[in-house]
């Protein structure tokens, strides 16, 4: 018989009291070694997210700014482009940025032709103009402000900026290519009344919808071109959008004429809204661009 390691008499676990004494005292070990190796392995983060990205969904950390070069207000839009106002902040006051796009709508009741917006804690879009964010490069980004459609910041791709590998991260999704159009518009400052040779008058939406659709090398099985007014354009129709169709609006529909509006339809987001090119809307014979939802247009024109 071995004798224990402390001196005593030797205790056997053959007795079914001791053996289920034993048993526990593993169990309670086990237990308490896997609750320390879970609360280890839990991320720092976990818990309530502080603020999620308006396209992929992702928990990011805000990041504080100011508004600055106002009037007095800054307005929070609802999607990237003006004229969608849901509430205002004063000048000075601090605002947290979530993220940042490049490809918004410009501002012209100020003259302002940058494409960039944040994306706030204040419950919507703002132009980043009006925001001390870092300067713009070239491409319409502040630097090291996350673009939004990035993943979860993290050590190795910060703010959706390249990552340590040289992969960056995605910015605005698109569930379809791009439309590229070969070409600038002919017409881009016409304020007299002359016909285009396709049916329409220089620098009108029907124009430049139709120039766009001639003009952007996908396969188009139809003509745009002497269709009448915009409401009458008439080609095979539906709800779902793609890039290089034609947005149409029916007279007096989300602010279009009695004639009705055409557009251009440049992208098309996986968060239900779309980016359109158009003319002749809010300033006269001259182009625009607009992040709208899908609902927006009274339907999509296939070319």
């Amino acid at each position: 018989m071995s004798q224990p390691l402390t001196g005593g008499p030797e205790v056997s676990l053959r007795h079914p009291a001791l053996r289920r004494l034993a048993l526990g005292i593993a169990a309670t070990i086990a237990t308490t070694l896997t609750t320390g190796i879970i609360a280890a392995t839990t991320p720092a983060h976990a818990g309530p997210c502080p603020a999620a990205d308006p396209y992929s969904g992702a928990c990011t950390t805000p990041v504080p700014y100011k508004v600055k070069g106002t009037d007095g207000t800054l307005a929070v839009q609802t999607i990237p482009q003006v004229d969608h106002v849901k509430k205002r902040v004063r000048e000075g006051a601090g605002i947290g940025v979530i993220c940042q796009i490049n490809d918004g709508g410009t501002d012209p009741y100020d003259h302002l032709y940058s494409h960039t917006w944040d994306f706030t804690t204040a419950g919507g879009w703002v132009y980043d103009h009006y925001v001390t964010t870092p300067p713009q490069d070239p491409n319409g980004w502040s630097r090291g402000v996350r673009h939004c459609g990035a993943g979860p910041t993290s050590s190795g791709e910060q703010n959706g900026t390249p990552s340590s590998t040289g992969h960056r991260s995605r910015t605005t999704p698109r569930t379809q290519p791009t439309a590229t159009l070969s070409g600038a518009y002919p017409w881009p400052a016409q304020d007299a009344w002359v016909a285009d040779g396709h049916g329409y008058y220089e620098g009108e939406c029907t124009s430049f919808a139709a120039w766009a659709v001639r003009s952007d090398g996908l396969h188009h099985a139809e003509s745009p071109d002497w269709l009448g007014d915009a409401g009458q354009w008439d080609a095979p129709v539906d709800k779902t959008p793609r890039a290089g169709d034609v947005a149409q609006w029916k007279g007096g529909r989300n602010g279009a004429g009695t004639a009705g509006h055409v557009a251009y339809v440049e992208a098309v987001y996986d968060n239900g809204t779309i980016k359109i090119e158009e003319y002749n809307w809010g300033r006269f014979h001259r182009w625009n661009t607009r992040i709208i939802p899908t609902s927006d247009p009274s339907r999509f024109l296939h070319f």
